[in-house]
């Protein structure tokens, strides 16, 4: 579950045992200011939060289940959003169709299970996609007084973020995760090579690549590096290398169908960190919108017709 970890991993008390998969709050966390704003039901900007939980399975029955218990206990108190793990045959869709629908109104990244390959987990946002490896799913606990949640591992919550959006790190992201990638890179600094060397490195591959359709050709230079944490790098890097990227999914394409695809995307990276970055659309979005574009925003399969 995303959105407690957050406030936990950046609260300067908070423990974090990387050998335990545990992560321990201070008793002074429910009770400082920040951590006070960041449990609100309501955010700044006057829109509910969201509560967010990531359930690792295809499994339609099983993942309603999750989403009935979460309406039952949470009610209309925050936006709850749940969502599992997507069959490779939609991301296989999306290659053999890449201007239809499916392809067209994918914006997210989002994880996927192919059975056909010894049940390997992808993540991908067309027209990439790279393998994360189990130990990238693991869970990890947090204790909140008495109170247990099952979390991502801290690292994988920062790349959660980097990876999230075609546009990269969105700006209303960019201050928190800067301030959570501080302080869980002083308190576990073993997860600074997790992330960059360990089972981390696919998805700061991706992170690159998002990172590069959005700032290739950005102006200053400055702009196409982007540190987190101030311990982890990713540097734009040329769009027309994107496509002998292993990552990319149509490698055998024809020229115009290769060229059109990335041309795409990178309309799509810069086109939507226009509104991203404007907080009034942005809330906005967040208080009309968001729930009404479940297929866009969950990547849920749909007819291209």
């Amino acid at each position: 579950m995303g959105g407690i970890a957050s406030a936990a991993i950046q609260h300067p008390g908070t423990e974090i045992r990387v050998d335990e998969h545990l992560i321990v709050t201070s008793p002074d966390f429910l009770t400082s200011k920040a951590s006070r704003q960041a449990l609100q039901p309501v955010r700044e900007n006057g829109t509910l939060r969201d509560m967010d939980a990531l359930v690792l399975s295809t499994d339609p029955d099983e993942i309603a289940a999750i989403e009935t218990a979460a309406g039952t206990t949470i009610g209309d108190r925050l936006e709850i959003s749940v969502f599992g793990l997507h069959k490779a045959a939609q991301l296989r869709e999306q290659v053999a169709n890449p201007f239809g629908w499916q392809a067209l109104k994918t914006f997210v990244s989002d994880r996927y299970v192919d059975v056909d390959y010894d049940g390997a987990v992808f993540k991908a946002l067309f027209p990439f996609a790279v393998e994360v490896p189990t130990e990238a799913l693991e869970t990890y606990s947090l204790e909140v007084g008495r109170e247990v949640f099952p979390v991502a591992n801290p690292a994988a919550a920062i790349l959660n973020y980097w990876t999230r959006s075609i546009s990269g790190l969105r700006p209303k992201d960019a201050d928190k995760i800067q301030a959570v990638a501080a302080n869980v890179f002083a308190k576990a600094p073993e997860l600074v090579e997790w992330m960059v060397d360990g089972p981390g490195q696919s998805q700061m591959e991706l992170a690159a690549i998002l990172h590069t359709l959005r700032r290739a050709n950005s102006q200053p230079r400055s702009s196409r590096e982007l540190t987190v944490g101030g311990a982890v790098r990713v540097q734009a890097g040329s769009v027309r290398d994107l496509a002998d990227n292993p990552a990319f999914l149509l490698p055998n394409a024809d020229p115009n169908t290769r060229d059109g695809v990335l041309a795409l995307a990178i309309l799509k990276s810069r086109g939507l960190g226009i509104p991203e970055s404007n907080e009034t659309i942005v809330r906005l979005y967040q208080r009309f919108a968001e729930q009404r574009l479940a297929t866009i925003t969950k990547n849920q399969a749909g007819s291209d017709s």
